[in-house]
């Protein structure tokens, strides 16, 4: 007990480190999308694209934390700052707005579906 303890523990610390970095960082980009934290603007290429709050944050959530597969309810809690046990499909819906703003015809979205888990953006 004691030993699972102390690694918890350590992933704790792993985590907030994890974490303190990506947020010291003043930009993050995926390809050709960039994300400029302290003005809050989001483009892709030369184009400025508009974003709600919280298509902003979500986002910024997949951008930070690329090639990992987020689930939904992890997502839920990240952006919208709760915790719920009720089936919602606010996650998906956002998923969709963001798809329709960032994506390009005839390209594959930058965002893809991981099939009764979540979404995830690869490099």
């Amino acid at each position: 007990e004691e030993l699972l303890a102390r690694i918890r523990a350590l992933l704790r610390r792993i985590q907030i480190e994890n974490d303190q970095q990506k947020t010291n960082k003043k930009s993050v980009t995926f390809k050709d999308l960039t994300i400029e934290k302290e003005s809050r603007i989001v483009r892709r290429g030369d184009e400025v694209i508009n974003l709600t709050k919280r298509e902003y944050e979500l986002l910024l959530t997949l951008m930070e934390n690329v090639d990992v597969v987020l689930a939904r309810d992890v997502l839920l809690t990240k952006v919208w700052g709760y915790d719920s046990e009720v089936e919602t499909n606010v996650v998906d819906v956002y998923i969709r707005y963001l798809r329709n703003k960032i994506d390009r015809p005839g390209e594959n979205s930058y965002i893809q579906t991981v099939r009764g888990t979540g979404y995830v953006m690869r490099s």
